[in-house]
Protein backbone atom coordinates (compact mmCIF):
# COMPACT_ATOMS: atom_id res chain seq x y z
CA UNK A 1 0.00 0.00 0.00
CA UNK A 2 1.18 3.31 -1.36
CA UNK A 3 1.51 5.96 1.52
CA UNK A 4 0.67 9.38 0.21
CA UNK A 5 2.06 12.08 2.80
CA UNK A 6 0.54 15.89 2.10
CA UNK A 7 2.21 19.02 2.15
CA UNK A 8 0.89 22.25 4.01
CA UNK A 9 0.07 25.06 2.62
CA UNK A 10 2.69 28.13 2.77
CA UNK A 11 1.53 30.18 5.62
CA UNK A 12 -0.03 33.97 4.79
CA UNK A 13 2.62 35.77 6.07
CA UNK A 14 5.00 34.08 3.85
CA UNK A 15 2.46 34.84 0.88
CA UNK A 16 2.02 38.36 1.51
CA UNK A 17 5.76 39.12 1.96
CA UNK A 18 6.30 37.75 -1.61
CA UNK A 19 3.13 39.93 -2.81
CA UNK A 20 5.07 42.95 -1.56
CA UNK A 21 8.33 41.95 -3.48
CA UNK A 22 6.95 41.23 -6.66
CA UNK A 23 4.84 44.59 -6.20
CA UNK A 24 7.42 46.94 -5.33
CA UNK A 25 10.15 45.52 -8.34
CA UNK A 26 7.31 45.76 -10.72
CA UNK A 27 6.27 49.15 -9.61
CA UNK A 28 9.88 50.27 -10.16
CA UNK A 29 10.14 49.13 -13.17
CA UNK A 30 6.52 50.41 -14.70
CA UNK A 31 7.03 53.53 -13.24
CA UNK A 32 10.56 54.49 -14.24
CA UNK A 33 9.50 53.87 -17.78
CA UNK A 34 6.08 55.06 -17.60
CA UNK A 35 8.09 58.51 -16.22
CA UNK A 36 10.39 58.30 -19.05
CA UNK A 37 7.97 57.89 -21.77
CA UNK A 38 5.87 60.61 -20.33
CA UNK A 39 9.29 63.22 -20.08
CA UNK A 40 9.97 62.42 -23.86
CA UNK A 41 5.90 63.09 -25.18
CA UNK A 42 6.15 66.48 -23.14
CA UNK A 43 9.75 67.10 -24.97
CA UNK A 44 8.19 66.20 -28.32
CA UNK A 45 4.79 68.37 -27.92
CA UNK A 46 7.51 71.42 -27.20
CA UNK A 47 9.84 70.48 -29.69
CA UNK A 48 6.89 70.29 -32.04
CA UNK A 49 5.28 73.18 -31.03
CA UNK A 50 8.92 74.92 -30.92
CA UNK A 51 9.47 74.47 -34.58
CA UNK A 52 5.65 75.17 -35.44
CA UNK A 53 6.46 78.72 -34.17
CA UNK A 54 9.73 78.78 -35.90
CA UNK A 55 8.31 77.94 -39.25
CA UNK A 56 5.09 80.38 -38.88
CA UNK A 57 7.66 83.36 -37.77
CA UNK A 58 9.70 82.19 -41.09
CA UNK A 59 5.94 82.86 -43.29
CA UNK A 60 5.38 86.24 -41.58
CA UNK A 61 8.95 86.71 -42.57
CA UNK A 62 8.36 86.28 -45.85
CA UNK A 63 4.90 87.94 -46.30
CA UNK A 64 6.15 90.99 -44.52
CA UNK A 65 8.74 91.09 -47.28
CA UNK A 66 6.45 91.00 -49.61
CA UNK A 67 4.22 93.41 -48.46
CA UNK A 68 7.50 96.14 -48.07
CA UNK A 69 8.44 94.93 -51.96
CA UNK A 70 4.83 95.82 -52.95
CA UNK A 71 5.08 99.01 -51.25
CA UNK A 72 8.67 99.99 -52.76
CA UNK A 73 6.75 99.26 -56.06
CA UNK A 74 3.61 101.48 -55.27
CA UNK A 75 6.24 104.09 -54.02
CA UNK A 76 8.27 103.80 -57.07
CA UNK A 77 5.31 104.61 -59.63
CA UNK A 78 4.36 107.30 -57.61
CA UNK A 79 7.55 108.84 -58.31
CA UNK A 80 7.57 107.68 -62.15
CA UNK A 81 4.29 109.31 -62.49
CA UNK A 82 6.06 112.94 -60.96
CA UNK A 83 8.76 112.21 -63.24
CA UNK A 84 6.85 112.04 -66.13
CA UNK A 85 5.11 115.27 -64.83
CA UNK A 86 8.12 117.02 -64.34
CA UNK A 87 9.31 117.03 -67.83
CA UNK A 88 6.27 118.64 -69.23
CA UNK A 89 7.84 121.39 -66.95
CA UNK A 90 11.16 121.59 -68.08
CA UNK A 91 10.25 120.97 -72.45
CA UNK A 92 7.19 123.78 -71.47
CA UNK A 93 8.25 126.28 -68.27
CA UNK A 94 4.38 127.42 -67.96
CA UNK A 95 3.01 126.43 -64.68
CA UNK A 96 -0.12 126.94 -65.70
CA UNK A 97 0.08 124.56 -68.62
CA UNK A 98 1.75 122.20 -66.26
CA UNK A 99 -1.15 123.01 -63.40
CA UNK A 100 -3.66 121.94 -66.08
CA UNK A 101 -1.82 118.68 -66.76
CA UNK A 102 -1.15 117.53 -63.17
CA UNK A 103 -4.86 117.65 -62.62
CA UNK A 104 -5.44 115.42 -65.85
CA UNK A 105 -2.36 113.26 -64.17
CA UNK A 106 -4.02 113.26 -60.30
CA UNK A 107 -7.32 112.37 -61.69
CA UNK A 108 -5.67 109.13 -62.74
CA UNK A 109 -4.70 108.51 -59.35
CA UNK A 110 -7.42 107.75 -57.12
CA UNK A 111 -5.80 107.83 -53.52
CA UNK A 112 -3.85 111.07 -54.59
CA UNK A 113 -4.94 114.21 -52.56
CA UNK A 114 -3.84 116.87 -54.52
CA UNK A 115 -0.34 117.78 -56.69
CA UNK A 116 1.19 121.02 -55.54
CA UNK A 117 4.46 122.81 -57.13
CA UNK A 118 6.84 124.72 -54.84
CA UNK A 119 10.24 126.47 -55.40
CA UNK A 120 12.74 126.52 -53.88
CA UNK A 121 12.22 128.97 -50.92
CA UNK A 122 8.91 126.64 -50.33
CA UNK A 123 6.29 128.88 -51.88
CA UNK A 124 3.41 127.02 -53.33
CA UNK A 125 3.02 127.76 -56.93
CA UNK A 126 -0.18 126.18 -57.21
CA UNK A 127 -1.75 122.88 -56.03
CA UNK A 128 -4.45 121.27 -57.57
CA UNK A 129 -6.69 121.41 -54.73
CA UNK A 130 -7.99 124.70 -55.45
CA UNK A 131 -8.21 126.93 -58.84
CA UNK A 132 -4.64 128.05 -60.53
CA UNK A 133 -4.08 131.83 -59.34
CA UNK A 134 -5.27 130.63 -55.88
CA UNK A 135 -3.50 131.65 -53.24
CA UNK A 136 -2.81 128.77 -50.57
CA UNK A 137 -2.55 130.38 -47.02
CA UNK A 138 -1.58 127.38 -44.73
CA UNK A 139 0.77 124.52 -46.29
CA UNK A 140 2.41 121.49 -44.75
CA UNK A 141 5.88 121.53 -42.95
CA UNK A 142 8.09 119.70 -45.22
CA UNK A 143 10.97 121.71 -45.16
CA UNK A 144 13.94 119.07 -44.80
CA UNK A 145 12.43 117.11 -47.43
CA UNK A 146 12.29 119.80 -49.64
CA UNK A 147 15.60 121.21 -48.69
CA UNK A 148 16.86 117.37 -49.79
CA UNK A 149 15.73 117.13 -52.76
CA UNK A 150 17.12 120.45 -53.92
CA UNK A 151 20.16 119.72 -52.18
CA UNK A 152 20.88 115.81 -54.12
CA UNK A 153 18.04 115.83 -56.98
CA UNK A 154 16.96 113.32 -55.83
CA UNK A 155 13.18 112.20 -55.18
CA UNK A 156 12.48 112.48 -51.56
CA UNK A 157 9.56 110.30 -49.27
CA UNK A 158 8.05 112.60 -46.55
CA UNK A 159 6.97 111.07 -43.08
CA UNK A 160 3.20 110.85 -42.08
CA UNK A 161 2.00 114.35 -42.03
CA UNK A 162 -1.20 116.35 -41.50
CA UNK A 163 -1.90 118.19 -44.71
CA UNK A 164 -3.96 121.56 -44.54
CA UNK A 165 -4.61 121.54 -48.56
CA UNK A 166 -5.60 117.97 -48.09
CA UNK A 167 -7.34 118.12 -44.38
CA UNK A 168 -6.29 114.66 -43.70
CA UNK A 169 -3.20 112.43 -42.96
CA UNK A 170 -0.94 111.82 -46.30
CA UNK A 171 2.71 111.14 -47.18
CA UNK A 172 4.27 113.58 -49.59
CA UNK A 173 6.53 112.20 -52.78
CA UNK A 174 9.07 114.90 -54.07
CA UNK A 175 10.59 115.16 -57.27
CA UNK A 176 12.73 118.24 -57.92
CA UNK A 177 12.46 119.94 -61.25
CA UNK A 178 14.78 122.42 -63.38
CA UNK A 179 12.53 124.02 -65.43
CA UNK A 180 13.09 126.12 -68.82
CA UNK A 181 14.23 129.21 -67.02
CA UNK A 182 16.54 127.49 -64.77
CA UNK A 183 14.34 127.86 -61.45
CA UNK A 184 14.04 125.38 -59.63
CA UNK A 185 10.94 123.61 -58.44
CA UNK A 186 9.72 120.76 -56.42
CA UNK A 187 6.58 119.09 -57.82
CA UNK A 188 4.80 117.65 -54.57
CA UNK A 189 2.12 114.60 -54.26
CA UNK A 190 -0.06 114.36 -51.74
CA UNK A 191 -0.87 110.33 -51.23
CA UNK A 192 -3.61 109.99 -48.80
CA UNK A 193 -3.56 106.63 -46.23
CA UNK A 194 -5.90 104.89 -47.50
CA UNK A 195 -3.48 104.03 -50.60
CA UNK A 196 -1.69 101.73 -47.99
CA UNK A 197 -4.40 100.89 -45.85
CA UNK A 198 -6.03 99.11 -49.38
CA UNK A 199 -2.40 97.66 -49.51
CA UNK A 200 -2.39 96.10 -46.45
CA UNK A 201 -6.00 94.93 -46.84
CA UNK A 202 -5.41 92.91 -49.90
CA UNK A 203 -3.16 90.68 -47.98
CA UNK A 204 -4.54 87.49 -45.98
CA UNK A 205 -4.28 88.21 -42.47
CA UNK A 206 -5.54 85.87 -40.21
CA UNK A 207 -8.30 87.48 -37.68
CA UNK A 208 -7.38 88.62 -34.78
CA UNK A 209 -3.45 89.59 -36.31
CA UNK A 210 -2.64 93.26 -37.30
CA UNK A 211 -0.44 94.59 -39.74
CA UNK A 212 0.93 98.34 -40.05
CA UNK A 213 3.69 100.77 -42.05
CA UNK A 214 5.29 102.96 -39.86
CA UNK A 215 7.14 105.61 -41.33
CA UNK A 216 11.04 106.84 -40.38
CA UNK A 217 9.83 108.70 -37.08
CA UNK A 218 7.90 105.74 -35.68
CA UNK A 219 4.21 107.21 -36.66
CA UNK A 220 1.67 104.92 -37.72
CA UNK A 221 0.82 105.55 -41.20
CA UNK A 222 -1.31 102.81 -42.06
CA UNK A 223 -2.83 99.40 -40.03
CA UNK A 224 -5.39 96.96 -40.46
CA UNK A 225 -7.35 97.07 -37.57
CA UNK A 226 -8.36 100.44 -35.71
CA UNK A 227 -7.08 102.56 -38.43
CA UNK A 228 -8.94 105.45 -37.64
CA UNK A 229 -8.06 105.25 -33.83
CA UNK A 230 -4.24 104.82 -34.31
CA UNK A 231 -3.25 106.44 -37.54
CA UNK A 232 -1.03 109.39 -36.90
CA UNK A 233 -0.38 108.28 -33.69
CA UNK A 234 3.43 107.57 -32.73
CA UNK A 235 3.96 102.98 -32.56
CA UNK A 236 4.28 101.82 -29.30
CA UNK A 237 8.31 102.54 -27.82
CA UNK A 238 9.25 98.79 -28.16
CA UNK A 239 8.41 98.88 -31.87
CA UNK A 240 10.12 102.09 -32.59
CA UNK A 241 13.40 101.09 -31.09
CA UNK A 242 12.96 97.50 -32.86
CA UNK A 243 12.86 98.98 -36.69
CA UNK A 244 15.41 101.93 -35.97
CA UNK A 245 17.94 98.94 -34.69
CA UNK A 246 17.90 96.85 -37.89
CA UNK A 247 16.06 96.73 -41.27
CA UNK A 248 14.62 93.37 -41.14
CA UNK A 249 13.91 91.22 -37.34
CA UNK A 250 11.80 90.25 -34.50
CA UNK A 251 10.52 91.48 -31.63
CA UNK A 252 7.91 91.33 -28.88
CA UNK A 253 5.85 93.84 -27.00
CA UNK A 254 2.21 95.24 -26.04
CA UNK A 255 0.42 96.43 -29.06
CA UNK A 256 -1.11 99.99 -28.80
CA UNK A 257 -4.91 97.88 -27.59
CA UNK A 258 -2.58 96.68 -24.82
CA UNK A 259 -2.53 92.71 -25.87
CA UNK A 260 0.97 91.35 -26.02
CA UNK A 261 1.76 90.77 -29.85
CA UNK A 262 4.84 88.91 -31.39
CA UNK A 263 5.87 91.01 -34.43
CA UNK A 264 8.09 90.63 -37.48
CA UNK A 265 8.84 93.73 -39.75
CA UNK A 266 10.96 94.61 -42.55
CA UNK A 267 12.33 98.46 -43.73
CA UNK A 268 11.84 99.94 -46.65
CA UNK A 269 14.44 100.78 -49.13
CA UNK A 270 12.63 103.36 -50.81
CA UNK A 271 10.86 105.62 -48.65
CA UNK A 272 12.83 104.06 -44.95
CA UNK A 273 9.28 102.91 -43.93
CA UNK A 274 9.12 99.71 -41.96
CA UNK A 275 6.38 97.38 -42.57
CA UNK A 276 4.80 95.35 -39.54
CA UNK A 277 2.88 92.26 -39.32
CA UNK A 278 2.00 90.97 -35.82
CA UNK A 279 0.29 88.13 -34.53
CA UNK A 280 -0.84 87.51 -30.58
CA UNK A 281 1.20 86.19 -28.81
CA UNK A 282 -1.25 83.84 -27.09
CA UNK A 283 -1.29 82.38 -30.84
CA UNK A 284 2.13 80.56 -29.97
CA UNK A 285 1.82 80.58 -26.45
CA UNK A 286 -1.72 78.97 -25.61
CA UNK A 287 -1.19 76.07 -27.65
CA UNK A 288 1.81 75.30 -25.60
CA UNK A 289 0.70 75.88 -22.62
CA UNK A 290 -2.31 73.80 -22.78
CA UNK A 291 -0.57 70.91 -24.80
CA UNK A 292 1.86 70.68 -22.12
CA UNK A 293 -0.44 70.54 -19.63
CA UNK A 294 -2.72 67.80 -21.64
CA UNK A 295 0.58 65.65 -21.93
CA UNK A 296 1.19 66.22 -18.38
CA UNK A 297 -2.37 64.96 -17.28
CA UNK A 298 -2.32 62.00 -20.02
CA UNK A 299 0.81 61.01 -18.25
CA UNK A 300 -0.26 61.27 -14.51
CA UNK A 301 -3.44 59.23 -15.22
CA UNK A 302 -1.52 56.85 -17.23
CA UNK A 303 0.71 56.05 -14.97
CA UNK A 304 -2.30 55.42 -12.18
CA UNK A 305 -3.97 53.41 -13.93
CA UNK A 306 -0.67 51.06 -14.88
CA UNK A 307 -0.09 51.01 -10.91
CA UNK A 308 -3.39 49.87 -10.40
CA UNK A 309 -2.86 47.34 -13.23
CA UNK A 310 0.64 46.40 -11.91
CA UNK A 311 -0.47 45.80 -8.41
CA UNK A 312 -3.73 43.29 -9.67
CA UNK A 313 -1.21 41.50 -11.89
CA UNK A 314 1.55 41.47 -9.01
CA UNK A 315 -1.31 39.70 -6.96
CA UNK A 316 -1.80 37.49 -9.61
CA UNK A 317 1.50 36.47 -10.36
CA UNK A 318 2.35 35.75 -6.36
CA UNK A 319 -0.40 33.37 -6.51
CA UNK A 320 1.35 32.04 -9.24
CA UNK A 321 4.85 32.08 -7.68
CA UNK A 322 3.37 31.01 -4.46
CA UNK A 323 1.77 28.20 -6.22
CA UNK A 324 5.30 26.94 -8.13
CA UNK A 325 6.77 27.08 -5.04
CA UNK A 326 4.52 25.16 -3.00
CA UNK A 327 4.68 22.29 -6.02
CA UNK A 328 9.00 22.87 -5.87
CA UNK A 329 8.47 21.68 -2.20
CA UNK A 330 6.24 19.31 -2.80
CA UNK A 331 8.87 17.68 -5.00
CA UNK A 332 11.58 17.49 -2.33
CA UNK A 333 9.38 14.92 -0.03
CA UNK A 334 9.29 11.58 -2.41
CA UNK A 335 6.04 10.25 -2.10
CA UNK A 336 4.13 13.63 -0.78
CA UNK A 337 0.32 14.10 -3.04
CA UNK A 338 1.49 17.20 -5.41
CA UNK A 339 -0.62 20.61 -5.29
CA UNK A 340 -2.80 21.63 -8.19
CA UNK A 341 -1.20 23.54 -11.17
CA UNK A 342 -1.02 27.09 -10.26
CA UNK A 343 -3.33 29.25 -11.70
CA UNK A 344 -0.08 30.84 -14.55
CA UNK A 345 -2.11 33.84 -17.01
CA UNK A 346 -0.42 35.72 -18.91
CA UNK A 347 -2.99 37.86 -20.24
CA UNK A 348 -1.63 41.00 -18.62
CA UNK A 349 1.29 41.08 -20.79
CA UNK A 350 -0.28 40.73 -23.88
CA UNK A 351 -2.20 43.22 -23.44
CA UNK A 352 0.54 45.80 -21.72
CA UNK A 353 2.21 45.04 -25.59
CA UNK A 354 -1.00 45.77 -27.09
CA UNK A 355 -1.29 48.71 -25.60
CA UNK A 356 2.28 50.05 -26.23
CA UNK A 357 1.29 48.96 -29.78
CA UNK A 358 -1.41 51.03 -30.27
CA UNK A 359 0.42 53.90 -28.34
CA UNK A 360 2.85 53.97 -31.08
CA UNK A 361 0.02 53.58 -33.73
CA UNK A 362 -1.54 56.94 -32.66
CA UNK A 363 1.93 58.68 -32.14
CA UNK A 364 2.96 57.71 -35.70
CA UNK A 365 -0.84 58.95 -37.21
CA UNK A 366 -0.34 62.37 -35.03
CA UNK A 367 3.14 62.73 -36.56
CA UNK A 368 1.77 61.77 -40.17
CA UNK A 369 -1.51 64.16 -39.81
CA UNK A 370 1.50 66.80 -39.03
CA UNK A 371 3.76 66.31 -41.95
CA UNK A 372 0.40 66.10 -44.35
CA UNK A 373 -0.80 69.42 -42.96
CA UNK A 374 2.22 71.39 -43.46
CA UNK A 375 2.08 69.63 -47.11
CA UNK A 376 -1.16 71.44 -47.37
CA UNK A 377 -0.05 74.44 -46.47
CA UNK A 378 3.09 74.35 -48.88
CA UNK A 379 0.73 73.31 -52.08
CA UNK A 380 -1.91 76.15 -50.70
CA UNK A 381 0.56 78.80 -51.13
CA UNK A 382 2.18 77.21 -54.22
CA UNK A 383 -1.15 77.62 -55.81
CA UNK A 384 -1.96 80.69 -54.28
CA UNK A 385 1.12 81.92 -56.20
CA UNK A 386 0.49 80.28 -59.13
CA UNK A 387 -2.82 82.28 -59.04
CA UNK A 388 -0.56 85.14 -58.79
CA UNK A 389 1.58 84.54 -62.21
CA UNK A 390 -1.76 83.84 -64.05
CA UNK A 391 -3.07 87.42 -63.06
CA UNK A 392 0.48 89.18 -63.97
CA UNK A 393 0.60 87.64 -67.21
CA UNK A 394 -2.93 88.18 -68.16
CA UNK A 395 -1.88 91.55 -66.52
CA UNK A 396 1.15 91.57 -68.94
CA UNK A 397 -0.77 90.80 -71.78
CA UNK A 398 -2.97 93.56 -71.55
CA UNK A 399 -0.48 96.18 -71.16
CA UNK A 400 0.47 99.00 -73.39
CA UNK A 401 3.46 100.56 -71.94
CA UNK A 402 7.11 98.65 -72.49
CA UNK A 403 7.92 99.83 -68.82
CA UNK A 404 4.47 98.18 -67.52
CA UNK A 405 5.72 94.81 -69.33
CA UNK A 406 8.96 95.00 -68.13
CA UNK A 407 7.94 95.51 -64.38
CA UNK A 408 5.31 92.54 -64.60
CA UNK A 409 7.49 90.61 -66.10
CA UNK A 410 10.18 90.94 -63.24
CA UNK A 411 7.71 90.20 -60.72
CA UNK A 412 7.10 87.12 -62.63
CA UNK A 413 10.37 86.06 -62.47
CA UNK A 414 10.38 86.63 -58.11
CA UNK A 415 7.13 85.28 -57.54
CA UNK A 416 7.79 82.28 -59.74
CA UNK A 417 10.89 81.92 -57.43
CA UNK A 418 8.69 81.18 -54.80
CA UNK A 419 6.14 79.11 -56.25
CA UNK A 420 8.92 76.56 -57.25
CA UNK A 421 10.11 76.88 -53.89
CA UNK A 422 6.59 75.92 -52.15
CA UNK A 423 6.24 73.25 -55.03
CA UNK A 424 9.49 71.66 -54.13
CA UNK A 425 8.96 71.83 -50.28
CA UNK A 426 5.28 70.01 -50.69
CA UNK A 427 7.09 67.50 -53.17
CA UNK A 428 10.38 66.84 -50.67
CA UNK A 429 10.38 63.57 -48.31
CA UNK A 430 11.90 66.07 -45.76
CA UNK A 431 9.85 68.72 -43.94
CA UNK A 432 11.07 72.34 -44.90
CA UNK A 433 14.08 71.40 -46.96
CA UNK A 434 14.62 71.84 -50.79
CA UNK A 435 17.08 70.10 -53.30
CA UNK A 436 18.34 73.22 -54.51
CA UNK A 437 20.45 72.09 -57.41
CA UNK A 438 16.87 70.83 -59.24
CA UNK A 439 15.27 74.20 -58.36
CA UNK A 440 17.82 76.45 -59.35
CA UNK A 441 18.10 74.73 -62.97
CA UNK A 442 14.06 74.80 -63.17
CA UNK A 443 13.89 78.37 -61.95
CA UNK A 444 16.78 79.43 -64.65
CA UNK A 445 14.97 77.78 -67.47
CA UNK A 446 11.62 79.27 -66.40
CA UNK A 447 13.71 83.04 -66.17
CA UNK A 448 15.02 82.14 -69.56
CA UNK A 449 12.09 81.62 -71.01
CA UNK A 450 9.98 84.05 -69.91
CA UNK A 451 12.72 86.76 -71.13
CA UNK A 452 14.53 85.04 -73.98
CA UNK A 453 11.66 85.42 -76.00
CA UNK A 454 11.93 89.22 -76.47
CA UNK A 455 15.17 88.29 -78.00
CA UNK A 456 15.41 87.27 -82.01
CA UNK A 457 17.98 84.93 -81.03
CA UNK A 458 16.96 83.24 -78.07
CA UNK A 459 18.98 82.68 -75.00
CA UNK A 460 20.61 79.15 -74.17
CA UNK A 461 20.78 77.50 -71.12
CA UNK A 462 24.17 75.75 -69.17
CA UNK A 463 23.88 73.78 -66.48
CA UNK A 464 25.81 72.23 -64.18
CA UNK A 465 24.70 71.50 -60.75
CA UNK A 466 25.41 69.07 -57.26
CA UNK A 467 22.34 67.91 -55.59
CA UNK A 468 22.40 69.77 -52.10
CA UNK A 469 19.53 69.98 -49.50
CA UNK A 470 18.90 73.53 -48.09
CA UNK A 471 16.38 75.44 -46.02
CA UNK A 472 13.46 76.96 -47.70
CA UNK A 473 14.52 80.40 -47.02
CA UNK A 474 18.52 80.13 -48.31
CA UNK A 475 16.37 78.43 -51.50
CA UNK A 476 14.12 81.54 -51.56
CA UNK A 477 17.14 83.81 -51.38
CA UNK A 478 19.40 82.46 -54.02
CA UNK A 479 16.37 81.50 -56.46
CA UNK A 480 15.88 85.20 -56.41
CA UNK A 481 19.56 86.81 -57.23
CA UNK A 482 19.63 83.79 -59.95
CA UNK A 483 16.17 85.34 -61.69
CA UNK A 484 17.58 89.18 -60.85
CA UNK A 485 21.14 87.65 -63.15
CA UNK A 486 19.15 86.51 -66.18
CA UNK A 487 16.56 89.39 -65.91
CA UNK A 488 19.53 91.69 -65.80
CA UNK A 489 21.47 89.29 -69.00
CA UNK A 490 18.17 89.12 -70.97
CA UNK A 491 17.60 93.44 -70.82
CA UNK A 492 21.32 94.58 -71.13
CA UNK A 493 23.90 91.76 -72.07
CA UNK A 494 22.88 90.48 -75.64
CA UNK A 495 22.21 93.78 -77.50
CA UNK A 496 23.07 91.22 -80.90
CA UNK A 497 19.79 89.06 -80.08
CA UNK A 498 21.05 86.55 -78.24
CA UNK A 499 23.55 84.70 -75.88
CA UNK A 500 24.32 82.25 -73.34
CA UNK A 501 23.53 82.38 -69.21
CA UNK A 502 25.97 79.30 -67.32
CA UNK A 503 24.52 78.17 -64.11
CA UNK A 504 27.11 76.42 -61.80
CA UNK A 505 26.46 75.02 -58.70
CA UNK A 506 29.10 73.16 -56.68
CA UNK A 507 29.51 71.40 -53.27
CA UNK A 508 33.30 71.39 -52.67
CA UNK A 509 32.99 69.86 -49.33
CA UNK A 510 30.29 69.71 -46.70
CA UNK A 511 28.65 73.00 -45.81
CA UNK A 512 30.52 74.74 -47.83
CA UNK A 513 28.77 75.56 -51.22
CA UNK A 514 30.00 77.53 -54.52
CA UNK A 515 27.13 79.10 -56.88
CA UNK A 516 28.35 81.08 -60.36
CA UNK A 517 26.23 82.42 -62.71
CA UNK A 518 27.75 83.78 -66.12
CA UNK A 519 26.56 85.50 -69.20
CA UNK A 520 28.46 85.82 -72.56
CA UNK A 521 27.42 89.38 -73.09
CA UNK A 522 28.79 92.49 -73.88
CA UNK A 523 29.83 92.86 -69.60
CA UNK A 524 28.66 95.37 -67.02
CA UNK A 525 29.68 98.74 -67.50
CA UNK A 526 30.58 100.64 -63.57
CA UNK A 527 27.22 102.88 -64.42
CA UNK A 528 25.35 100.02 -63.59
CA UNK A 529 26.69 98.21 -60.81
CA UNK A 530 24.00 100.56 -58.47
CA UNK A 531 20.93 99.89 -60.40
CA UNK A 532 18.44 97.92 -58.10
CA UNK A 533 18.56 94.68 -59.54
CA UNK A 534 22.15 94.39 -58.35
CA UNK A 535 21.29 96.02 -55.36
CA UNK A 536 18.80 93.54 -54.28
CA UNK A 537 20.88 90.65 -55.34
CA UNK A 538 23.81 92.02 -52.47
CA UNK A 539 21.05 92.50 -49.77
CA UNK A 540 19.81 88.70 -51.09
CA UNK A 541 23.34 87.13 -50.91
CA UNK A 542 23.79 88.92 -46.81
CA UNK A 543 21.09 88.14 -45.72
CA UNK A 544 21.67 84.30 -46.43
CA UNK A 545 25.68 84.99 -45.15
CA UNK A 546 26.85 84.48 -48.98
CA UNK A 547 30.31 86.05 -49.83
CA UNK A 548 29.72 87.33 -53.14
CA UNK A 549 32.18 88.45 -56.31
CA UNK A 550 31.58 90.17 -59.49
CA UNK A 551 33.45 90.21 -62.83
CA UNK A 552 32.13 92.68 -65.33
CA UNK A 553 34.36 92.63 -68.28
CA UNK A 554 34.75 91.05 -70.71
CA UNK A 555 31.98 89.41 -69.58
CA UNK A 556 29.76 89.39 -66.48
CA UNK A 557 30.12 86.98 -63.69
CA UNK A 558 28.49 86.44 -59.62
CA UNK A 559 30.38 84.13 -58.06
CA UNK A 560 28.80 83.43 -54.44
CA UNK A 561 30.00 81.21 -51.32
CA UNK A 562 27.75 80.04 -49.19
CA UNK A 563 28.68 78.56 -45.75
CA UNK A 564 26.04 76.69 -44.81
CA UNK A 565 27.41 74.75 -41.81
CA UNK A 566 25.42 71.52 -41.10
CA UNK A 567 22.25 72.53 -42.82
CA UNK A 568 23.16 71.85 -46.63
CA UNK A 569 23.59 68.33 -47.00
CA UNK A 570 24.91 66.37 -50.37
CA UNK A 571 23.03 64.18 -51.63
Amino acid sequence: MQLLTSVSPLSPPLIGLARRNISRHLLSVVVTAMAAMAAIAISLVAWNLATQRRFAAAEMAITVRAIAAALDQQLLVTTSALEALAATMVVDGDPERLYRVAQAVKDKHSHWSHVTLRDADGSVVFSTKVPYGTSVPTIADIGPELAEAMTTGQPQISGLLYGPIANEHVGAVLVPIQAKDSKRYALIAAVTTSKWETLLREQPIPDGWVAGIIDRNGVVVARTRAAEQFVGKPAPGWVRKAIQTAPTGQATGPALEGEPLSLVFSRSKVSGWAVAFAAPASVFEDPLRRSLWSAAAISVLALGCASLLVLRYARRLSRSVTGLVQVAEALQTPGAALPPPPPINLEELASVYDTMRNTSVLLRRAEDQRIMSMRELQHRVKNDLQAILSLLALEGGQAKSEETIRILEELQGRVEALRLVHSRLYEASQVGVVELGDYLVELCANAVALHGRNLAGGIALRTSVDHVYVDHNTAVSLGLIANEFITNSAKHAFPQGSGTITLALLVAKPGEIHLRLSDNGVGLPPERMRSSGLELIAMLAEQVGAESAWTTSPQTSLRLLLHTGGAGQAS
